[in-house]
Formats: C-alpha cells, structure tokens, sequence
C-alpha cells in the first residue's frame, strides 16, 4: 500500500511543469544604464539611433510604455532601485559619495544582501554609487564603468562560474552619462579593441523639443547616442554569454535607466525628460503571442525589487516595501490597476536641494516643489553642459519650449494636461475647470506620502486648491476687463470706430483704435494681461496717464506694444515692445511670434517700473534716474504718481484677455 501511495505521488510530481520546479532557484540579470531617456533606444521609436540588442531583448519582452525613475539622480535613484523604498525612506537623500556623503539607514537591506540570504550568488559590476558598500555582494571587481568590453567580459566570467547557488547580476554601465560636460570630448571616451564604435551625424539628429536646436547641442547628442550604442554592443556580448551558457531559459533579463539625459531639464527634474526611462522585462518560458508586448502599465524603478524577490521566492525585509512586483504585468499590454505612479525627489548634490513630490498618471502629471520659494538648483553636470552656458551666454529667453525664468522659478504647485501639453509647460493648476483633477491627484499624493510616512510632511505642506500663498496673491487681483462689454472702461479719441468685446477678447480692429482709458485711476500696480499681436501691430499700455484725446506717451507714460520683428518701419531702439516709448528701451526676445498668445506683467510702485513679458524681464527702470531736463519737459507724465490705465490703440488689429491689476 505504501509502496503504491509513493508511486501516485511520482506520478504526479512527474506531471508539474519543469518551470514549478526552476522558478524557486531562477537567475536574475540587470541591464542598468546611466543618464537614458526612454525615447533613446530603436525599440522606442528612435529612427537614428543603433541599439540593436536592446530591441532584441523588447522583441522577445515586454517594453513598457510607462516606465519612470522616481528621482533624476545617480545616487539617491540607485538607493530606491535596490532597496524598494522611496529616497526619504531609505535615507539615501542625495549623492553618496565625496562631501555629499548621503547614506542608507542603517535597518535598510539591499535586494543584494535579501538574495545572498537566499543562497544566490550575487554580483554587481561597474558602477554601484551607493554607501555603505553591501559587504554581501560575493563577485564585485574593479572595472572601470565606461570599460564596456572589461564589463562584459566579467559578467561571462560570473554567468559561466560552475555552482549550485542561482545567480542575481547587475551590469551598473555608466554609458551614456557624458564622458565630457563640453567639446570635443563627447562620445565613447577610450574604445576597447573588438568594439564597434558608431559615428553619428549631427545633422541627423532629432533634437528633442525640450532642448533647443543649435550646433552644440546636436555634437552632444551625437556622443550621447554613440554612447548608448557602445553600451548596446556590450549588452550584446553579455546576452550571448548567457545563451551560451545555457541559462538563457532560466533567467530573468532586466534593461532600464537611472533617469534622464544630463541635458537642462532632464536631470535631477521631474519633467518626463528627467524621470521618463525605458524598461524592458523578459522572462523566459513567455508563449510567443505574450512577446514583444508594449504595456501601458504604469512602472517605477520602486518596482524593481519587489520585482526581483518574487521572481527568485525571497522573503523581502522586515519593513514593507514601496513598490511592487511587475511579473503580473509581464506580457500584458494592459493590468488593471497600475494606473499611476509617485515620484519624490531631495537632493542631487548636498547643496542642490530642490525637493518635489509627484504624482504621474497616463493623462496629468502634479509636482509639488516644496522649496517653490528658491531658485531652481541645477546640478552640477547640467551648470557645466555647453547646452546651459551657451544659453546664457546668447541670453536666450527660452530653454527648449519652457522659458528659462520659469525653469528657474517655479510654481509651488505643477498641474499638467499631458494629453494637450506634453511638453509640460503650461501650469494648469490654477484654472476652474481643472479643480477637480487637482485636488483628487493632491489628496491620492498627500494620502501616499502619509502612509509611506514622508519626513517632510512634518515642514511642508501640499496646496490642494488655488488656496497657497502664490494662489492668494494671485486672486488679490481684480479684473478690469468682464469679457462681455466695455463696463468700466471709456474712450477717448472718439474719431476713431474704438474696440469691441468678441469671444471674451477685448479687441483693437485694424480699422479702428483710440485712447481706452479706464474709469478708474492707479497709482502703484501690478497690471496683467494677455496679448496677441499680427504681423507689424503697433498699440500700447498707457499707465498714470490724464484722460486725454491727444499724446498719451508724453502726457502719462505708454509701455510700447508692438510687433518687433513684422514692424514695417525701422525702429528705435525705444520704440520696441515694453520700452517705456521714447524714453527707455526694453530687452528684446521676449515676444512670441506674431498670431499667438503673450503674457505680460507691468510694475509700478514708486519710480520703479518693472515689465516682464512671457516670464522675462524686458525693462527694469527707475524714472528717477532721468535728469535730462529736455526728455523731462517733453516727457511731463513721467513724474505723475497717479492715473488711468488705457490701451492706445494706432490703427492695428491687437486682440486683449484676462486684463487685471493688483494695487499696492
């Protein structure tokens, strides 16, 4: 009878898939490249760029879509990539090494030393960047990161070692992070013999629109791609190792990024050129119809290990991790249920501190920078890039599609419509009809961050509505514009046909104009508006000004609003837009192209004006500077403390909204 009883359970443990039996003791390599946007591999859509192997791998995997790092820097990304834990829980704040000194805590365990408790015989070869170093690591040479042969020859070194332990392998390149921050010395830094060294076109190049469209930026871009595809071949040789020593089937194959380029705007941002990595799984014994799959899960590098304990049957940490397992999305092009994820960012080095909370769905992405107050810190890699120095050297007004200014000084609360802006530049957080998706993204973040029991929620605190400090002084203005009529406003000038009210647009026909003046006077404002101008418009902003029907410009003071560049006629230099007319020049670069929207502030308090026009400052002046008794006589407004606003309209067509001021 016993004899019979074992021959049934034979029997049937002779019918359990060979995978039941492997899965518990099944091997684990890590692709982990350094400084990649997710658009930067063929496999992505990248039409110019040669990564031959990584696409192989999404052929035979499933590449996710939605894919982000929490943190768009080295060190404190790679404490959250082997830990599980968000970087103000694992105490990895900022960069680890050198004065930054940024640590772990010490009750915080690596997916290295849960492993090696596991009985896995784990490496780690090339760049590591996390303190303490894991004592438990048991293959962990010196090889310099950039060395992609070395590293590949090692990693076939570890995949062949003859044991009975399973193996866990991370491959740290530091590929593409730049070898050089400036000419000439972008691309593969020192070529190892056996290794193809691709050259690349700059002029073939995509500029991304976050970036802008000059020479330097194209050579850079052109190292960062030969980069990427040095990287690629030596991925190569390690995937074919592995097939050769026959664990291709038994071993699951991770590629991902850190974070984004070290460009401005990618780098330790939590833009999606920061944060927007590519992440390819491929997990042997999938059936053919579940490979090559593109998921729209929505993934993190939180993830990975959570990810990496369930495919090895490792029993995680004592505390619970912040992540979870991706093996339920594998080969799905939808799960339900991953619909967003958190990122949190500190530090990069110890003196950039910039911290932002977010939330990301497929649709909307809310930052919160705590630190709004401060100007924007940007790291070290991106201060020494010729792409930000020849910025400020030519005083370009913009970074890419987003205005240098706002690069800088930033909202406390980021709310984006991905879907109509993907390039994240217009701030919708503040606008009625977006109050809702606001406040149920702030409330599911604020939720989160109390769970995972966030430090800096004891100092700050998330604005859920257009209620902060920046939103109150933003709702101290009072429109003086009602978008259905002229009511508080009356015209001078009457010879011509005047303005009119269409769609919620105050509006200066081509074949009217005149001096419209506001009924009520000002002495210190804020003045805000849009505007949009045709081609060669000519109008302007009268401030301080009598109510009169001739010389606005010299009887008050006119802000000059014009089409810079379309103007048929030659300009002074103080008849540019937001000169102080005939008196002070203004800064030019600032106006959008003719036919679409500006934003303008004008300052006046005291003899200090002030007009920033699409969040550059165009004209800093103090009228008390003026001394020329000529310009003084001719120029009698300005010493007047006190008047009308108006738009002084010559006879071109000027569309005007959201007209409202602010009195001090």
């Amino acid at each position: 009878m016993r004899c019979l009883f074992y021959l049934v359970v034979l029997s049937g443990l002779l019918f359990v898939p060979a995978e039941s039996f492997a899965k518990a003791r099944q091997n684990v390599l890590i692709l982990f490249s350094d400084n990649q946007n997710q658009e930067d591999c063929g496999c992505y859509g990248n039409k110019v760029i040669k990564t031959p192997h990584i696409d192989q791998l999404a052929r035979e995997g499933t590449r996710y879509q939605y894919a982000f790092a929490t943190t768009a820097s080295c060190g404190p990304c790679r404490g959250v990539f082997y830990t599980g834990l968000q970087t103000y829980a694992n105490g990895q704040y900022g960069h680890p090494h050198g004065a930054h000194n940024f640590r772990l805590r010490p009750h915080v365990e690596t997916v290295f030393a849960l492993l090696h408790k596991n009985k896995y015989r784990t490496g780690m070869i090339g760049k590591y960047h996390l303190w303490p170093e894991d004592t438990t690591i048991d293959f962990q040479p010196k090889v310099g990161s950039y060395a992609v042969k070395a590293m590949s020859d090692l990693a076939t070194e570890f995949i062949q070692q003859e044991s009975d332990e399973p193996f866990f392998l991370v491959l740290g390149f530091h590929d593409p992070h730049p070898t050089s921050r400036t000419q000439p010395e972008w691309g593969v830094r020192a070529p190892e013999p056996g290794m193809p060294v691709e050259e690349y076109d700059p002029a073939q190049i995509q500029v991304p629109r976050y970036l802008p469209d000059r020479p330097e930026v194209r050579e850079g871009l052109a190292g960062y791609y030969q980069q990427i595809s040095y990287m690629d071949a030596g991925i190569g040789r390690i995937l074919k190792a592995l097939e050769e020593a026959g664990h291709a089937d038994d071993t699951l194959v991770i590629f991902t990024s850190d974070h984004g380029s070290s460009e401005p705007g990618a780098m330790a941002n939590h833009y999606d050129p920061g944060v927007h990595v590519p992440m390819i799984i491929r997990e042997p014994g999938l059936p053919t119809e579940k490979q090559g799959v593109v998921s729209d899960a929505m993934v993190s590098l939180l993830d990975v290990t959570p990810t990496v304990l369930d495919w090895t049957q490792t029993k995680g940490p004592r505390y619970k991790l912040q992540g979870r397992s991706m093996l339920p999305t594998v080969g799905q092009q939808h799960t339900p249920g991953w619909d967003d994820v958190i990122l949190a960012h500190n530090f990069h080095e110890v003196t950039m501190y910039y911290p932002m909370r977010t939330i990301r769905t497929r649709d909307y992405k809310l930052i919160w920078n705590l630190e709004w107050r401060s100007k924007y810190p940007l790291p070290i890699d991106t201060l020494s890039r010729a792409t930000w120095n020849e910025t400020l050297r030519l005083q370009e007004p913009t970074l890419g599609q987003r205005t240098v200014h706002k690069f800088l000084f930033r909202d406390e609360v980021e709310l984006y419509d991905l879907k109509q802006d993907p390039d994240e530049v217009i701030n919708v957080a503040c606008q009625p009809e977006n109050q809702d998706i606001r406040r149920a993204l702030s409330e599911k973040l604020l939720k989160y961050l109390e769970e995972s029991d966030d430090l800096w929620l004891k100092q700050y605190t998330l604005p859920i509505s257009c209620e902060s400090p920046a939103e109150e002084q933003e709702a101290e203005y009072m429109p003086l514009f009602n978008g259905k009529d002229l009511t508080g406003w009356t015209l001078k000038r009457a010879n011509r046909k005047g303005y009119h009210v269409a769609d919620g647009k105050l509006i200066c026909p081509s074949d009217g104009g005149g001096f419209l003046f506001t009924e009520k006077e000002f002495g210190d404002f804020s003045l805000k508006f849009d505007f949009k101008l045709t081609e060669g418009a000519n109008n302007g902003i009268a401030i301080r000004c009598p109510l009169v029907d001739q010389r606005p410009a010299y009887e008050g003071i006119e802000i000059q609003v014009l089409d810079n560049k379309g103007y048929p006629k030659k300009l002074k230099p103080t008849q540019y837009h937001g000169s102080v007319y005939d008196v002070i020049p203004a800064k030019k670069g600032a106006l959008k192209p003719a036919g679409e929207w500006n934003h303008e502030e004008i300052i006046c308090r005291g003899s200090k004006i002030t007009v920033i026009v699409n969040d550059m400052p165009v004209l800093q002046t103090d009228l008390a500077d003026i001394k020329d008794p000529k310009v003084l006589e001719k120029h009698p407004g300005l010493k007047r403390k006190r008047g009308h606003i108006g738009l002084l309209g010559h006879g071109s067509h000027v569309e005007y909204k959201n007209i409202r001021v602010k009195e001090y």
